[in-house]
């Protein structure tokens, strides 16, 4: 957790976004394949809010309290989502592995987006936004690929009795992707208005 936090730091001093987005990548850099596991592995569910509080409050004072709360929920996020990730590499999850990592990231993503919205996150900030977005739609087609495998193509008939005709609607085919678009759409705002 402390070079995470370390990479967190210097980004702040520096004012680089690109520096601080690494943090929230959920792939682990190729000169350091065992990051995450060990960011994950270093707390648990029952400290892991004040573990980060430590790292994020306690060493660094250049950030104002709403900006340190913000970073604390996201990183608490970005450990539950990695989590999720963990497991899905390892084969706990059997069964909606890609869905339990989609939300979890979605979670990460709508964070980062109040940390804009409320925070007051400056505009160096959004190599984050753009690497939350990314993996949300990667996570997102991973999910919808999932639906699919156990619904069979997704298809569903449907017939009312206002409209005589069958009528065949692709009800929750990309239904993640398209939530995905939803946030994603929300990050783009945020841009255009910075």
């Amino acid at each position: 957790m402390e070079s995470m936090f370390a990479t967190f730091h210097l980004a702040q001093y520096q004012g680089s976004g690109p520096i601080l987005a690494t943090t929230l990548n959920p792939i682990p850099p190729a000169h350091d394949p065992t990051l995450l596991r060990r960011f994950h592995k270093d707390s648990n569910v029952f400290s892991i809010y004040n573990d980060i509080q430590h790292y994020i409050k306690i060493s660094h004072s250049r950030l104002t309290k709403p900006e340190a709360n913000a970073w604390i929920e996201i990183y608490v996020a970005f450990w539950k989502a990695i989590g999720e990730i963990l497991r899905a590499e390892t084969g706990h999850h059997r069964d909606d592995w890609a869905i339990k990592v989609y939300e979890a990231w979605k979670e990460v993503t709508n964070l980062l987006i109040r940390g804009f919205s409320h925070a007051g996150f400056g505009a160096w900030l959004m190599p984050c936004l753009y690497t939350a977005g990314k993996y949300l739609r990667v996570f997102a087609i991973k999910a919808d690929e999932e639906k699919a495998t156990k619904v069979g193509n997704g298809t569903v008939k449907m017939e009312e009795d206002i409209l005589a005709d069958d009528i065949t609607v692709n009800f929750e085919k990309n239904e993640m992707l398209e939530d995905a678009a939803r946030v994603i759409n929300k990050v783009f705002t945020l841009c255009i208005s910075d």
